[in-house]
């Protein structure tokens, strides 16, 4: 029986606002194309699509210190509402010096207040600002707030209010996404979008166009963007749960890495010039090397010429064919090393010139008037959560060849400091014993042993102390290639073993610890089913791989599925990590400050008065960051250098 009659299920009229608004939050826009097509059809006469409506601020220059600072007062005596800020400058780059903020002060009329650099450095100005943001002040939001706040450090402001950066909200809605601009969000979430004619702006300015002029009113339409954007994201956060790590993790770790941008880290620029140096010395010589075994002169870093030396003229057999010709990338090189001399001098050759050009020249060329390298590190790059590093990427400093290592002989302590290097031990490995839950695992973290012995004895069955070294490399490479999904052909190539071989150690490692298999496929299962895996703090990643009728692209997504909720909590780990570190050390007014994060090191400069406090607080604070059910152990050095800490 159908409680409905025909009558009752004729086609109805279409609500197109919140069609779009929902489709637009689920990120169905294809779909909303081809449903206005259906919707055309079925009802005979044509569907207007909803047109976004253009942002045009109505912006007002400040012109004076005491209208500048009314205007901040009254806005900081305002209600609990966030106030929406943008900063401006000259281009895209933030590092780059601020030409002023734009405040939007009445978001449903578009009106938005531009305060110019030079008013922000009279002082009346700058108290005001921090009257605003600062301690006790009133919430502000804003997209990509960062830069904005490392900014006003430089003026003794000290952001401590914000309460939601648009950007990072729609990072965690979707972290998949390559880049998070305005113009793409503010569609998606609302009925706007920004007007792209500049000259269409309103108000007070007259655009026969200055380029502060431009600055002014691109800075404002951002503002007043995000203060748009805010209640949807805020919205769309708590529907999935993700508010929570929003606002304990996310924001607080903005103020937090503004801090330590603005700080930066300090370099001896002679020790890295000299080593530059070197490396070019090395660099000509291993040129003239390669000529000599080649038997002629020739341009190294040109890859038809190499292959033509390599292939045509000396006769080694090639490896690998690309769509241009046969390979001459490190992998099929180093399939032929112990061929021919000229190999081992080619692949040295360009581990040097990789080194010096990317961390020679790179790193020199960072170097601020101040003798510090003040690095980028960005929230919303990395899909499992992980922190990135760039201009310069600090991350990616080599630590396996004693060159690469030698680099860090280069990052030193501030006149007065000492380094601190903690890093937490083993953290994927302790997080897959948590989720797992694997009985074995969680043993031997929680009795200390060699995790990486106690596995090899598992694996291999043999007792510990009977564990060869090539036995514990081998459980060392399973457990870690675990963390971040590698399978049965990417072991036997880190290992240089059979895949067959590498097969047999997986099958071991599975039935030793049994959990860890049932682990990783209730995750792929649960993915499946969701579309996304989730963390235990609830960051989400979305894998539509797992959908994929292609069967590489599916396996591809399985592996995803695997590691993410592992990577996803070592970082959220880490992220708590950072904050609750930061917090604790302004609680005891300490001087010691953070100075870069690297994986999963965070490194300090202390003052000697505070080598104890710092020894006894910084491994407290990172070992209770989120309760697993084995301890987080955390290692902890000291030295003049990053190089003489880490030993």
């Amino acid at each position: 029986p159908l409680e409905a009659d025909l009558d009752g299920l004729q086609f109805g009229e279409v609500d197109q606002a919140e069609l779009k608004r929902l489709f637009d939050f689920l990120e169905f826009r294809t779909l909303y194309d081809r449903l206005q097509e259906a919707l055309n059809t079925l009802q005979q006469v044509p569907v207007a699509p909803v047109d976004a409506e253009p942002l045009d601020p109505l912006v007002t220059i400040i012109e004076t210190p005491a209208d500048a600072a009314a205007l901040l007062h009254s806005l900081a005596a305002g209600g609990p509402e966030p106030v929406s800020l943008a900063g401006g400058w000259e281009s895209a780059r933030e590092k780059l010096p601020l030409e002023g903020i734009a405040l939007v002060t009445d978001r449903e009329r578009g009106e938005v207040a531009w305060i110019g650099a030079e008013l922000l450095d009279v002082a009346e100005v700058t108290a005001a600002v921090a009257a605003l943001v600062g301690p006790g002040g009133r919430p502000v939001s804003g997209h990509g707030l960062k830069g904005l706040m490392r900014s006003l450090l430089g003026r003794g402001i000290d952001v401590t209010t914000l309460a939601l950066d648009t950007r990072i909200a729609a990072y965690l809605l979707d972290p998949a996404e390559s880049r998070y601009l305005l113009a793409e969000l503010l569609p998606r979430y609302t009925r706007f979008e920004l007007a792209t004619d500049e000259a269409s702006a309103r108000g007070q300015l007259d655009f026969e166009g200055t380029a502060g002029q431009a600055i002014a009113h691109k800075a404002a339409a951002e503002a007043l963007a995000a203060a748009h954007l805010a209640d949807a994201l805020t919205d769309a956060l708590d529907a999935q749960g993700l508010s929570k790590l929003n606002a304990e993790v996310e924001v607080p770790l903005v103020r937090v890495l503004a801090h330590m941008e603005r700080m930066g880290v300090q370099v001896d620029r002679a020790e890295l010039e000299r080593l530059n140096r070197e490396m070019a010395t090395e660099a000509n010589t291993l040129t003239k090397q390669i000529w000599e075994a080649a038997g002629r002169e020739f341009n190294v870093n040109s890859t038809l010429q190499l292959r033509q030396v390599l292939y045509d003229e000396l006769g080694l057999v090639p490896q690998k064919k690309t769509k241009t010709g046969y390979s001459t990338d490190a992998a099929s090189l180093e399939k032929l090393a112990g061929q021919h001399e000229v190999i081992d001098h080619l692949l040295r050759y360009r581990e040097v010139e990789k080194l010096r050009s990317t961390y020679g020249d790179g790193l020199l060329g960072e170097v601020a008037d101040d003798g510090r390298i003040h690095a980028t590190f960005n929230q919303t790059v990395a899909r499992t959560g992980r922190l990135s590093s760039e201009e310069p990427n600090l991350h990616n400093i080599p630590v396996r060849s004693e060159m690469g290592r030698a680099f860090r002989r280069c990052f030193v302590a501030a006149p007065g400091y000492e380094l601190l290097i903690a890093d937490y031990n083993q953290i994927e490995l302790r997080c897959i014993a948590h989720l797992a839950d694997d009985p074995g695992l969680v043993e031997a973290f929680t009795e200390r042993r060699d995790i990486h012995n106690a596995t090899a004895s598992r694996v291999f069955g043999v007792e510990p102390s009977a564990v060869t070294i090539e036995q514990r490399s081998k459980a060392k490479m399973v457990s870690y290639g675990l963390a971040y999904g590698m399978e049965a052909y990417g072991l036997g190539q880190r290992l240089n073993i059979p895949t067959d071989e590498a097969v047999q150690i997986l099958e071991a490692y599975f039935t030793a610890f049994p959990a860890v298999r049932d682990y990783m496929d209730r995750t792929v299962i649960e993915a499946r089913k969701k579309g996304y895996t989730e963390t235990l703090m609830g960051r989400r990643r979305y894998i539509p791989e797992l959908t994929s009728s292609n069967f590489r692209i599916r396996q591809a997504g399985e592996r995803q599925a695997m590691n993410a909720g592992i990577q996803g909590l070592a970082a959220d780990i880490f992220k708590v990590s950072l904050v609750d570190l930061d917090r604790a050390l302004e609680a005891q007014r300490a001087r010691s400050r953070v100075v870069l994060q690297v994986h999963d090191e965070v490194i300090l400069e202390v003052p000697p008065e505070e080598h104890n406090l710092a020894a006894e607080l910084v491994p407290r604070i990172m070992a209770e960051a989120f309760p697993l059910d084995v301890p987080l152990e955390v290692n902890l050095s000291f030295g003049p250098t990053w190089a003489a800490a880490k030993g």
